[in-house]
């Protein structure tokens, strides 16, 4: 049923709406009976071919293919639902299921709050095991396991590794993490592949306002160029809208403006970030980005290291507001770029 937004009535009835989840509930119980009863069998293949043990194994597979398939369609429509619902159950449960992103969690946590809050004890103080506790509590597990997963699955998680440019490790007051560090960054290869040199930055001088602003749009335009140039020859007659799914933009956040759009389909065709490309990476990509999303003008500018720019007395335009950025996007990125 498509949301409706009118007074109208819809076009289902709830007597009729609770009925459908009914029989919908009924066949998932039904087929994981099913499922699990046909069990013993093991896998399909060590039966001979056409003997009916193996056709009623490869029904079963279907089976869990099937509930495997409706699952993944209910999480996205549960997801998408927990933008507006007031059913904090639905909220609590997907809350907790997208942990392992960051950024969605914390949207959902938010929500949640807004929706509900915590009830505080006597001295208003929030009760454990709340959502923004639970996230800590569970960072900190999948962190302490992390060094064991490095040396079991060194080959598996240097993909990883290669692309970062820090390693998640427990900050300890009475452990000195350093020589560790060392030796896990040497065995994962880190930060082999991350766009900006990965090295420490105190040898270069310290790190500035830009910077830090910059340092997530290289990565994200970094990262989308590598999967458009490898996807390039598999993509068939997708869009290139559609490509950007997940890789730039993804649920709630609004599609990228058709402005933003035009300037990513040139990011394929520019050459790998160095200290010489920096100067096309910056007039080509970030600058005008910068401009669309985050420094259009100089009443909603509200980066501090934008808006300092904006505000000198020399800037009376948006012509030279874009020429001082350009040059200060240039000369960070060749400072912080590898060389070539």
């Amino acid at each position: 049923m498509s949301q409706d937004h009118s007074n109208q009535k819809p076009k289902f009835d709830v007597g009729i709406v609770a009925d459908r989840f009914r029989t919908a509930e009924k066949w998932a119980d039904e087929a994981f009976d099913f499922a699990c009863k046909l069990d013993w069998l093991g896998n399909a293949k060590q039966h001979p071919e056409g003997s009916e043990h193996r056709d009623l194994a490869l029904v079963r597979d279907k089976v869990d293919n099937a509930l495997n398939r409706f699952g993944r369609r209910f999480d996205a429509i549960r997801r998408v639902r927990t933008e507006a619902t007031h059913c904090t159950n639905m909220l609590v449960d997907v809350a907790v299921q997208r942990r392992g992103d960051a950024s969605d969690a914390l949207h959902l946590m938010r929500r949640y709050d807004a929706l509900r809050g915590d009830e505080g004890d006597a001295n208003g103080d929030p009760p454990s095991e709340t959502f923004p506790d639970s996230f800590v509590g569970d960072t900190y597990l999948r962190v302490s396991a992390l060094p064991e997963l490095a040396e079991q699955f060194p080959k598996h998680i240097r993909h990883s590794a290669r692309d970062m440019h820090g390693w998640p490790m427990i900050v300890s007051h009475h452990l000195d993490c350093t020589h560790e560090f060392q030796r896990i960054a040497e065995l994962l290869e880190l930060g082999a592949d991350y766009p900006l040199a990965a090295g420490p930055r105190k040898r270069r001088g310290t790190e500035t306002p830009l910077l830090h602003h910059l340092e997530p749009l290289v990565w994200r335009l970094h990262v989308l160029r590598s999967v458009l140039i490898k996807t390039e020859q598999t993509r068939g007659n997708e869009k290139f809208e559609g490509r950007l799914y997940w890789l730039w933009w993804q649920f709630p956040e609004k599609p990228p403006k058709p402005e933003i759009v035009a300037i990513l389909k040139t990011v394929p065709h520019l050459p790998g970030l160095t200290q010489k490309t920096a100067g096309e990476w910056s007039g080509k990509a970030i600058v005008p980005i910068i401009l669309i999303e985050d420094a259009a003008d100089r009443e909603t500018c509200k980066i501090p290291a934008l808006r300092n720019t904006w505000r000198h007395k020399s800037v009376k335009s948006v012509a030279i507001f874009r020429s001082r950025l350009h040059s200060a996007v240039q000369d960070t990125l060749r400072r912080f770029a590898r060389s070539d």
